[in-house]
């Protein structure tokens, strides 16, 4: 059964399709289509039931900007959806049609233009750890980046993420400067190129790809330095958390990465349970080689056990601790137990305070994975590292999500909601006027993945139940 308000393609489209991108580029056929019409949603088991159904009528892989500007010109003529896709790594369904319509498959737009004076210049189906590779070897390496990073795109990324490995000490994505410039094509018969410099760039920044198509990204990079990797473990959570907050303040460490997990989220981690003890409660870091004896005495004075150790090296390979932490702590979660989902929470500098009340409140429901970051400027009541956490959550029903939701927020934990697909509904910070005004600026007829700016003013194809309804944050 096609969901409320699908879109079919026509034969006479299809055929023009394949003219421009190549037929062997352009998919119609069920299987192919449902795969390039997911994410990685099903860490919800909301978005999972709202948004199993939805999928595109067809699919096309471009790769290169003059091809996009010809499907695009193709698809705006027709009138249709049309939905950007990268890597499909993301978590909120940012990449499934609400309305079928076209799928537009970036990967293989995947070229990076340059490294130079600290910027990477690349194409939005870069993945990041091309990114990464590219740049040591200059000197340089990305300043956040996600657990994903090895599938992740950077158009993706920047479309539906917001920070991880690095953002100890360069924040999210749009802080620091990271972001310098985005291009844009918009949506129209006769395809423009826009182009948003420094803070007019937040404009396009995780906007699940609703306004405009990322076609050219160029990202502030970090002076490369050589990573040690180092588990810390502990039976006492407070000792644990004492230890962290000492070294995620400390400027004169070096820092990638400071993630801390509640035991028994590490039992779940089934290639790296022999490199630590059960039953204990462990921080995952990467420091600077030169502070790493340390950091090792500092915690061993502290009586705390430091387990194993793994030495920079190039090219990265597995095992990498960093693999298990960000989003990827939920997806061994799962794959573990499925009942586990997640929610996104900034916590104050009574982090450990609220934490007790969420026990006490949740006995047994919640399993605290903290990610230590960077405050960020727009914040001044922050201390220098933040304590975000992304929990591990058993579900039990939507009603009792939105009951958790409700309590973080009477004690004042903030929560990004990861259990919708509407960027205006996630409780991110964004400035949505900006981002309507661009949308409308670039895509003036509302085709470029509709409904997923659930307040955007024009949708074409809004009928009486086409929009599922989530959790709202």
């Amino acid at each position: 059964m096609l969901s409320p308000g699908f879109i079919s393609l026509s034969p006479d489209l299809l055929d023009a399709l394949g003219a421009v991108a190549g037929t062997e580029n352009v998919t119609s056929d069920p299987a192919g289509v449902e795969t390039l019409s997911k994410d990685y949603y099903w860490y919800s088991p909301v978005l999972r039931e709202r948004l199993e159904a939805r999928k595109a009528a067809a699919a096309v892989k471009v790769s290169s900007l003059d091809v996009l500007r010809d499907v695009v010109s193709l698809a705006a003529k027709a009138g249709i959806p049309i939905t950007p896709r990268g890597a499909a790594t993301g978590n909120y369904g940012q990449c499934i049609p609400l309305y079928g319509g076209l799928v537009v498959d970036l990967s293989g737009m995947d070229g990076i233009v340059s490294i130079e004076d600290g910027v990477v210049t690349a194409e939005p189906g870069t993945r990041l750890a091309a990114i990464e590779n590219a740049a040591r070897p200059k000197g340089w390496e990305l300043r956040c980046y996600p657990s994903t990073w090895v599938k992740a795109s950077l158009g993706g990324f920047i479309s539906g993420g917001s920070g991880g490995i690095g953002s100890i000490t360069w924040g999210g994505l749009r802080d620091q400067g990271t972001i310098k410039q985005i291009k844009l094509l918009t949506i129209e018969e006769s395809p423009r190129i826009v182009v948003l410099d420094e803070e007019k760039a937040l404009e396009a920044y995780h906007a699940y790809g609703t306004n405009g198509f990322i076609v050219e990204i160029q990202l502030r990079l970090a002076p490369a330095r050589h990573w040690d990797q180092m588990i810390v473990a502990s039976r006492s959570w407070a000792d644990l958390l004492d230890f962290t907050q000492a070294v995620a303040n400390d400027d004169s460490i070096p820092k990638r990465l400071v993630s801390v997990l509640e035991d028994p989220i590490p039992s779940y981690f089934k290639p790296i349970k022999k490199f630590y003890p059960a039953d204990h409660h462990l921080i995952f870091l990467e420091i600077d080689a030169s502070k790493t004896a340390d950091v090792k005495s500092r915690a061993e004075a502290a009586g705390l056990l430091v387990p194993h150790q793994i030495a920079h090296h190039e090219p990265r390979r597995a095992p990498m601790l960093s693999d298990y932490t960000w989003n990827h702590t939920t997806l061994w979660a799962i794959k573990a137990d499925g009942q586990f989902t997640y929610l996104q929470s900034g916590f104050t500098d009574d982090f450990r305070g609220q934490m007790a009340k969420l026990h006490e409140r949740f006995p047994g429901e919640i399993l605290f994975h903290l990610e230590f970051v960077k405050g960020s400027p727009r914040n001044a009541t922050m201390s220098k590292a933040v304590c975000g956490s992304i929990p591990l959550v058993r579900y039990r029903s939507e009603e009792r999500l939105r009951e958790i939701i409700q309590f973080c927020t009477e004690i004042g934990v903030s929560t990004a909601n990861p259990h919708t697909c509407y960027v205006d509904e996630a409780g991110r910070s964004n400035d949505f006027v900006r981002q309507k005004e661009l949308k409308a600026s670039v895509d003036p007829k509302g085709l470029l993945n509709p409904g997923k700016m659930k307040t955007h003013p024009t949708n074409p194809f809004l009928v009486p139940g086409s929009l599922p309804e989530f959790l709202f944050s």
